[in-house]
């Protein structure tokens, strides 16, 4: 039987013993689809099949035997060739299973003829003419593929903006591309087989530590660095290293890629720098300075050794702030910052805890060294400041404590700093005090009005007024502010800018924020609109509690047992106090919406201090209440009602509601009005009211502008 019809007669034998040899050489092949495995190989015994038919001369012979021989209407083979390209088969492999197909017909036919006459080897012959044809354009079509694969990426590579190199098991450079030449400023030829160390990269170590890593777990690493530029500027990209794997399973390079996130790093920083930095003074702020605080602790429990702790407070501040203006006094007490931040070494703190309080801690410092520190220090404010154009005098009163030595834990520390402090003010001020144990008799007005504050909740001194919320096109009560009032025995009626001030450090901070946001809920319950709606309130929390996870699930917790699910109890906070939220990634919002709650946020004293349309978007804020500052001189034809306008319209752009603060004059509200303000709030409407005197002015108010 002739070569051509036993492949024919035998064909799905023939095709079903290749397929089991074809999965042995590749087994990338066993997720392809059987009846297509087979047709592939049907095709190209069909191809040897129409080559044997075909009678040829001794040149055509000739070229077969070179591979230089192109049969009219042959495209199988070259698409064969680009096929096993795209299957990811090398080309061993490819020239393998051509190799298993021959092997397979030639010893099937062998036994079929059961010895071979001259005829049947010059057919045989043909056969292996037509497979090694088969073999040689599969090869070219496939080293063609692979040669343009490679252009496109050399092509790929140069172009991109992103540095990449590719590294052989060893670190040294096989190649990379021109934005990575640009930025270590060597040329291709110079780097070529160096390593990053060899290189003088700024960030070779890591590099080579990575690249190592790699090669050893043959697992792709991430790695972030710190460059700089020809130019100077510094730079940071974010580099993935990635493994390359040859037939051995071996890793024969590592490729990185690194991104430029030299935009995000700095907007990170800025972002922590916010949150942790005193915008007005520039050091640290009380967040940083207890964390410091507490980093220092651990350090000296390791050591064995001291540190000093100073409170320091301005004396004469608030007579010079009254004097000069808010903005001057400002100026003043960055000038102090600075004059004490000049005074101490770089391992030190020096912070603001708001107002004009400063903290010092002196690291590895004795009572006596600490004590020369603070002398200085106060002989250094004691000199005149330029505020100005004007000379100001000053002094402070710094009260002194050492760990371990007064105390062993950080509260018992800052206490005892407080009550040293006091005692250098109770002594005409402008002196350092070492903190001594009869200190702890001192009962200054701080500490008075602290513990008569513990009494106030206690014997329910404390009450929530109310300030309306105006919605400006109708002129109707739309919410109201709620207002915290201390009916004191002897001071009488005191706002809480005269006592929250002593509870940053406590615990009563959390307990006052629960009595207000437990007298608003019951309020917005009891006065439903027509709807049965409860009615919208405002609180203002303090920054200081506000960004504590577990206070807003205590008061998710409160408001669901109330009753108000979806709240219309609304938060404000100041933009610091909400930057310094989105630095620690925390969204009270979403805290509430987890439970299937919502929470109102709102931001006070918008417009003056700077605060993105992201972020406004980011936190979901329903209102910003805008600057009494800007209030103040509106519908003057200024530049607080060019800002006034841009606020507003920013605001409707992104959804968000306006409140105007501080509206005492008709002409504020009129142009309030025309500038499309959504409400308003002040004197011009009603100072705040106790609970039933608001309750009346709200059904009043109701019953004259029915909605």
């Amino acid at each position: 039987m002739k070569l051509a019809q036993f492949i024919q007669t035998k064909m799905e034998q023939l095709l079903e013993d290749w397929e089991e040899a074809a999965l042995k050489i590749a087994p990338e092949l066993k997720g392809e689809d059987s009846r297509a495995l087979r047709d592939h190989a049907r095709e190209m015994l069909d191809f040897i099949i129409e080559d044997l038919l075909t009678s040829q001369t001794t040149d055509e012979s000739a070229r077969k035997a070179l591979g230089k021989h192109k049969a009219p209407g042959l495209g199988f083979d070259e698409g064969h060739g680009r096929d096993r390209f795209r299957q990811g088969l090398s080309t061993l492999q490819m020239i393998q299973e051509l190799r298993a197909l021959r092997a397979r017909v030639t010893k099937a036919w062998g036994d079929e003829q059961q010895g071979l006459t001259t005829k049947d080897i010059n057919e045989l012959v043909r056969f292996n003419e037509a497979v090694d044809e088969l073999i040689v354009h599969s090869v070219s079509s496939y080293s063609t593929r692979k040669e343009q694969e490679t252009r496109l990426f050399q092509t790929m590579l140069k172009a991109s903006p992103d540095p990449a190199t590719i590294f052989d098991p060893d670190g040294k450079l096989l190649t990379l591309n021109t934005a990575m030449a640009d930025l270590i400023n060597a040329p291709h030829q110079e780097v070529i087989d160096k390593t990053p160390i060899e290189l003088g990269l700024d960030f070779a170590t890591a590099l080579q530590d990575e690249i190592t890593t790699t090669v050893t777990t043959r697992q792709s690493q991430r790695m972030e660095f710190c460059c700089h530029s020809p130019s100077g500027r510094e730079l940071y990209f974010d580099c993935q290293l990635v493994p390359v794997i040859n037939d051995q399973n071996e890793v024969e390079a590592v490729i990185t890629t690194s991104r430029d996130i030299t935009e995000r790093k700095q907007t990170e920083y800025q972002v922590w720098r916010s949150a942790n930095f005193d915008s007005l003074t520039g050091v640290p702020n009380r967040q940083l300075f207890f964390d410091r605080l507490e980093q220092t602790v651990l350090e000296v429990e390791r050591k064995g050794s001291s540190f000093a702790l100073l409170f320091i407070d301005l004396d004469h501040f608030k007579q010079a702030n009254d004097q000069l203006g808010h903005e001057a006094g400002d100026r003043l007490l960055a000038q102090v910052a600075e004059r004490i931040s000049t005074g101490i070494r770089a391992m030190d703190t020096v912070a603001r805890l708001g107002g004009d309080e400063f903290t010092l801690i002196l690291k590895e410092s004795g009572r006596h060294g600490a004590k020369e520190v603070a002398e200085t220090l106060l002989s250094s404010l004691e000199q005149p400041f330029d505020v100005d154009g004007q000379r100001v005098h000053i002094s402070g009163s710094i009260g002194l404590t050492l760990f371990p030595d007064d105390a062993k834990d950080l509260d018992q520390l800052m206490h005892k700093a407080d009550q040293a402090m006091y005692a250098a003010k109770e002594h005409g001020g402008q002196q350092v005090q070492v903190y001594e144990p009869w200190m702890a008799q001192i009962e200054s007005e701080h500490m008075r009005l602290n513990g008569e504050l513990n009494d106030a909740l206690k014997e329910n001194q404390l009450e929530v007024y109310y300030q309306p919320i105006i919605d400006i096109p109708t002129g109707a009560i739309s919410g109201a502010e709620a207002l915290l009032r201390w009916y004191h025995p002897n001071k009488g009626l005191l706002t809480p800018a005269t006592f929250l001030g002593i509870t940053e450090q406590s615990t009563m901070r959390d307990k006052i924020n629960a009595y207000v946001l437990e007298q608003a809920a019951s309020c917005s319950l009891r006065w439903p609109d027509l709807d049965g709606e409860p009615f919208p309130i405002n609180i203002n929390e303090s920054p200081a509690s506000f960004v504590t996870r577990s206070l807003v699930d205590q008061w998710r917790a409160r408001l669901t047992h109330i009753g108000l699910g979806d709240s219309r109890i609304t938060m404000e906070l100041s933009p610091a106090s909400l930057n310094n939220i989105r630095a620690f990634g925390f969204s009270p919002a979403e805290n509430f919406s987890s439970a299937g709650l919502r929470l109102r946020l709102a931001i006070d004293d918008f417009g003056i201090e700077p605060f993105s349309l992201k972020a406004l978007q980011e936190f979901g804020l329903d209102s910003v209440k805008v600057d009494r500052k800007l209030i103040k001189d509106a519908g003057q034809g200024g530049d607080a009602d060019r800002m006034l306008e841009a606020i507003i319209a920013m605001a409707h752009a992104i959804n968000v509601r306006v409140v105007g603060v501080g509206v005492e004059k008709d002409e504020q509200l009129q142009f309030l009005s025309q500038a499309g303000c959504d409400y308003a709030q002040g004197f011009l409407f009603s100072q705040p009211l106790r609970q039933d005197d608001f309750e009346a002015l709200l059904k009043q108010d109701r019953q004259t502008k029915p909605s």
